[in-house]
This record gives C-alpha cells, sequence and structure tokens, in this order.
C-alpha cells in the first residue's frame, strides 16, 4: 500500500513540475507582448493550468484575461474566461456564482447567432459545465438537458475528448436517479472512447464503474476498476477525481471489514480535496471517516469529523449528506447518554429524510418523464426533420428569387453611378482645357514672339513659336485620355514654364524633379497639375521682389505617387490679397475644377486623393514660400 503511494506521490511531483513549466514559459510569453488579445489568450491558458491545483490562481487569471478580451474586443476569449470563473466556482463550491458565469455564456452565444464551430465548441462545453453542477444539486433533469445539448454539438463535430466526459457526465446523473442500468451503459461508452484516445480522464471513468460494481456487490469487477483508476491517475493526476476514487475505494474496505485500510484512503482524500478546496468531496470523506470511527466506538473523533461534514452538506445543499450526518450524531448522543441532542438530530434526520423522500419521488418522476421525452422526442424528431426539409427547400428558393433581384439592382445601380461619374469627369476633363489656355497666357506668348520676330532675333522667335505649338499639341493631345504617362507631364510642364519665363522675362527659373524608382509608365490624371503651377507662377514668384524659383518634385511612398509643387514667392496672405483685388475669374474657376476633378476621381476609384497647400517656414518662423502636395494612388498606363 505505501509503496503506491510513493508511487502515486512520484508521478504527482512530476505532473506539477511539468504543470509549473508550462506556466512559467505562458508566464514569459505575456511578459514579452504587448498586444492586449495576445494577453487575453495567454491568460485564458494560465487560467485554465491551474484547474486542477488552485481554483483561485484559476479566478485571478481568468479575470485578467476577461479585461484584455473586453479591451480588445475578442469575444471568443471573453467567452472562454467567463467559463473558467465558471469552473473555478464550481471547484470552490459556489454553483450559484458558477451558474450565472454559465449563464451569461449561453445567453452572449445565443445573441451572436454563430455557426462558427469554436464557439458551438465553447457552448457545448457550457452546457456541459450546467449539467455538472445541476446534477451536483439533485436538479437531475436539468442535468440531463444540458448535457445531452452538449452531446448533440460534440457528437456533430466527433470531438472525443469532450464526448467521452459528457458520457461519464450522464452516467452519473443515470447513477444518481439510480438507475444503474443506464448509469452503467454510459460509463462504459466513456470507458472504451477513453482508451480510444488515451484520456487523462481515464481514472474518473475507471472510479465510477467501479462503485456501480460496488453497489451491485460485483467486488472482484469493482477492484479491477478501482485499480486501473490509481493507474491511471498515477499517470495523470488531478486532485478532485483522485479524492473521489480514494473515496469509493475506502467503501470498498468497508465491506471487506478491513476499516484501517479504509481511513488510510480517507485520509488521502481528504489532502486531495484540501489541495484544491473542493468542499463538495470532502462532505463525503468525514462523513464515511466518522462511521469507522462510530463503529470503532471512538465518539469524540465521529463527533469532529460528522460535524464537519453537516456543515458542508447545509452550505452546498446536499440532502443525502445531510440527512445520514444527522443521523449519525443522533447515534453519537443516543451512545454518550445525551437523549436531548439524541431526540433534536433524530428530528433533524427525519425533516431530512421526508425532504430525500421527495427527492426519490422526483427522481422516479424523472425516470418516467425521460423515457416519455425519448419517445416523444424520437417522434417529433421525424416530423421537425421532414418540416425543416420543406422549409429549407422554400427558403432557398426565395433567398435564390431574392439574391438574383438584389444583385441586379445593385449592379444597375452601381453601373449608373459609374456612368455619371465617368460623365462629370470627362465634362471638367473638358473645361479643364478650355481653361487651360489662358486667353492672357496665349496673347501674351504670341505677343512676345511678335516682338522676337520685329528685333529680327529668327532663332529665339522659331525656338520660343515651336514650344508653344508643341505645348498647344500637347494639350489637345492630354483631352483625349483620362491618364496620361508621367514624362509627358513633365515634358507639358517644361514647356509651360519656359514660355511663362518668356512671358515674364525670366522673372524666375525652376527645376523639375523625378525619383528614378518612378517608372516610365506611371500615370496621372491629365490636365491636373498646370492649374497649380499656374498658380505659383502668377501668384507666388511674379509678385515678388526679384528672382524667384519654383521646384515640381514627383516621389513614392508606398503606393502613393507624390506630387509637390514648391515656390519661394510671397506669403499665401499677400498672395491671397492679390488675388481679391485682382478680377481672375479665369484662374479661380481652373483651381475649382481641378477641386472637383479630384473629388469626382477620387469616388469613382473608391480611394484616397490628398491636397494640401501650405506656407513654408524657417525655424524662425519666417515665411519662405507655398508648397502644394498631391498625393495620388499609385497607376500604370498598362492598366
Amino acid at each position: 500500500m505505501k509503496k503506491n503511494y510513493c508511487l502515486i506521490f512520484l508521478f504527482f511531483l512530476f505532473s506539477v513540475y511539468s504543470q509549473y513549466r508550462i506556466q512559467d514559459s505562458l508566464q514569459l510569453i505575456l511578459s514579452g507582448t504587448s498586444n492586449t488579445a495576445q494577453k487575453a489568450l495567454i491568460l485564458n491558458r494560465l487560467s485554465e493550468s491551474y484547474k486542477t491545483s488552485d481554483p483561485y490562481e484559476m479566478q485571478k487569471f481568468a479575470r485578467q484575461a476577461l479585461y484584455f478580451a473586453k479591451s480588445s474586443k475578442d469575444i471568443k476569449e471573453e467567452l472562454k474566461a467567463y467559463q473558467n470563473l465558471g469552473t473555478s466556482e464550481i471547484i470552490l463550491g459556489d454553483y450559484n456564482s458558477a451558474l450565472k458565469y454559465f449563464n451569461l455564456t449561453e445567453q452572449k452565444i445565443i445573441n451572436l447567432k454563430s455557426n462558427n464551430r469554436e464557439i458551438e465548441e465553447i457552448l457545448a462545453k457550457t452546457f456541459g459545465s450546467k449539467g455538472i453542477i445541476f446534477s451536483e444539486q439533485n436538479k437531475y433533469a436539468q442535468a440531463l438537458a444540458n448535457d445531452f445539448k452538449a452531446l448533440k454539438i460534440y457528437e456533430k463535430y466527433n470531438i472525443e475528448i469532450p464526448l467521452s466526459k459528457i458520457y461519464n457526465n450522464v452516467g452519473v446523473v443515470y447513477r444518481s436517479i439510480d438507475d444503474q442500468e443506464k448509469a452503467l451503459l454510459y460509463f462504459i461508452k466513456s470507458y472504451k472512447l477513453q482508451k480510444k484516445i488515451k484520456s487523462s480522464s481515464l481514472g474518473a471513468t475507471c472510479s465510477n464503474i467501479g462503485l456501480i460494481y460496488l453497489h451491485q456487490n460485483a467486488f472482484d469487477k469493482a477492484k479491477k476498476f478501482f485499480d486501473e483508476g490509481l493507474k491511471e491517475f498515477a499517470g495523470n493526476p488531478n486532485p478532485r477525481d483522485l479524492g473521489e476514487l480514494y473515496n469509493n475505494i475506502s467503501q470498498y474496505y468497508v465491506t471487506k471489514k478491513q476499516p484501517a485500510t479504509a481511513k488510510e484512503y480517507l485520509y488521502t482524500a481528504e489532502q486531495s480535496f484540501n489541495s484544491i478546496g473542493d468542499q463538495f468531496g470532502l462532505s463525503d470523506t468525514y462523513l464515511f471517516m466518522a462511521e469507522i470511527y462510530f463503529n470503532e466506538n471512538n465518539l469524540n473523533r465521529s463527533f469532529t469529523t460528522v460535524t464537519k461534514s453537516l456543515e458542508i452538506s447545509k452550505k452546498l445543499d446536499l440532502p443525502e449528506t445531510y440527512m445520514r450526518s444527522e443521523a449519525l450524531l443522533s447515534k453519537i448522543f443516543d451512545k454518550k447518554g445525551d437523549k436531548e441532542n439524541a431526540l433534536i438530530h433524530l428530528k433533524n434526520y427525519n425533516t431530512a429524510k421526508e425532504k430525500l423522500a421527495k427527492i426519490e419521488n422526483a427522481k422516479e418522476r424523472i425516470r418516467t418523464e425521460l423515457i416519455f421525452e425519448s419517445e416523444k422526442q424520437q417522434m417529433e424528431e421525424k416530423e421537425r426533420a421532414d418540416s425543416e426539409k420543406i422549409k429549407l427547400f422554400l427558403f432557398f428558393l426565395l433567398l435564390g428569387f431574392l439574391l438574383t433581384g438584389t444583385f441586379f439592382f445593385y449592379r444597375n445601380r452601381e453601373k449608373e453611378k459609374t456612368i455619371l461619374l465617368q460623365k462629370q469627369l470627362t465634362e471638367f476633363q473638358h473645361k479643364a482645357l478650355h481653361l487651360q489656355m489662358n486667353p492672357h497666357f496665349v496673347f501674351n506668348c504670341l505677343a512676345a514672339i511678335s516682338s522676337f520676330i520685329m528685333q529680327n532675333d529668327k532663332e529665339d522667335a522659331i525656338k520660343y513659336l515651336a514650344k508653344f505649338s508643341k505645348l498647344m499639341r500637347l494639350t489637345l493631345d492630354f483631352s483625349k485620355e483620362s491618364f496620361i504617362a508621367i514624362d509627358k507631364e513633365i515634358e507639358a510642364l517644361t514647356n509651360y514654364l519656359e514660355l511663362e519665363q518668356l512671358r515674364f522675362n525670366k522673372k524666375f527659373d525652376f527645376k523639375i524633379i523625378k525619383d528614378p524608382l518612378i517608372e516610365d509608365d506611371t500615370a496621372l490624371p491629365s490636365l491636373l497639375l498646370q492649374p497649380y503651377v499656374e498658380n505659383a507662377v502668377i501668384h507666388g514668384v511674379v509678385p515678388k521682389a526679384g528672382k524667384g524659383f519654383i521646384k515640381i518634385t514627383f516621389r513614392l511612398t508606398d503606393d502613393v505617387l507624390v506630387c509637390e509643387i514648391e515656390d519661394d514667392g510671397v506669403r499665401i496672405e499677400i498672395s491671397r490679397r492679390l488675388k481679391e483685388s485682382s478680377v481672375n475669374i479665369h484662374k479661380s474657376m481652373a483651381l475649382e475644377i481641378s477641386q472637383k476633378r479630384l473629388e469626382t476621381l477620387e469616388e469613382l476609384i473608391k480611394k484616397k486623393i490628398r491636397l494640401t497647400i501650405e506656407e513654408i517656414k524657417t525655424e524662425q518662423n519666417v515665411s519662405e514660400g507655398t508648397k502644394v502636395k498631391l498625393e495620388l494612388p499609385l497607376k500604370y498606363i498598362k492598366d
């Protein structure tokens, strides 16, 4: 016997060590992440790792997981946190608090209306946990209802590990309502499945099967399964289930009239339950101890231990344990000659017996109802299946009509919207073409060319006439296209600025810079930049005292083409006052049309276009000119 205990203890130490290593690893990962969703996931895993060792630590990490899950709006981890909190409350014996967490989890999942497998698995686990609570509260109909809901989901996805656990739980409920035949059926189902998957819960199932055989006086079979259970727990320690097994084995040795061995197992059960604060298991342990002490005529120790059992059974509302504790107390006081207290506890026993009789009647009613419900459910399921097939066919037929109608409606609407936007874009493009060649600009260019001819400067006249003709031709060519290659745009802007230099007698210099990373077939909307360049000339560098400078830069930033027009002309405020004092309808219309083109283009291509105009300032806050920045989605001519 001691040899077995040492072996179990060594396996337990190894498991605890492994568990600590897992917890340390999780703590290390947790400290190295700032991602709230990742923290919620790790904290839930930490919480689950304390399930068999420390319910308070389990609660602590579950609350932290809940906080981070809510912060990151991670509904899956939020549901897991509620579940871990409920499970810890089961271990601590606070079933009302546990039910609140599980009911909250169930309601949240129902509100989600999700067919996601992971969410359904969480729901199944919730049903299974509620089944455990109702079973321990002797609410067997509710326990079975929840267990069968869990079974339905687990069988749907053939998830073997939790399925084996639910089979075991259903067996526990049937055993509780004294339907030993069905209990054994479900325990054996669980046992076979657990053997197949090498489940860590096999020890608990062996314990349950052994107990049924013990009640059937099949002592050899009972001992065989108890021994197998011990062997399984040696490799997969679980303090709660192991404590239950020790309790069951103690009753085997009581029937074999070996009270000393029975007490050894009960002492070990007490240690196991105390290690995790499991009150439910302790209620039976103390009652079994007290009965052995009474039979040994050790009345004081029997009184001390049965009082502990009585207190727990009151707290957890365990009527059978409460009744047996009151009966034993009555016998103890009677043996001591304290007839008054013996009578008080006898009355308590009779009251508890009446309550238990009602529970037994309820069990019988539940057994009858379950048989009836099973037959009724089979008929209803067949009718429901036929009805669902018809409903499903009609639903998909109607859905098909609705989806087809919706598709054509939205397709036509989007098509009409696209056509309208393209029409507006074309109109703005044509307006831009008409305004591109400012009459004053054209007149001044021609006047300058005439001046060269009159001064017999034929070379300059031919040179600038060629530039003017080229600019006119490029402008007309561009009007036929929505987008043009960037090199063509640079060519047109170069021609325009050189003509403006002639017009304003070399009033400014300019430079156009193109990032080498920009490919030749990079495109931008035609006739878009010229109004902003003209604005830099007319309202920037021309009013400036002294020679001005204009810089045009094209560069790439991620998938964005950035176009910047910088001038070192007068401040924006001065420029605006000059605009207000001069009636320049052409310029204001050109900029307004350009703005509308950008807005229409942005809506058509469904991508953001940004335009910013800002004043360039030195570190001493002195104005150095104006910058126009235009950010366009990257596009290529070949598209």
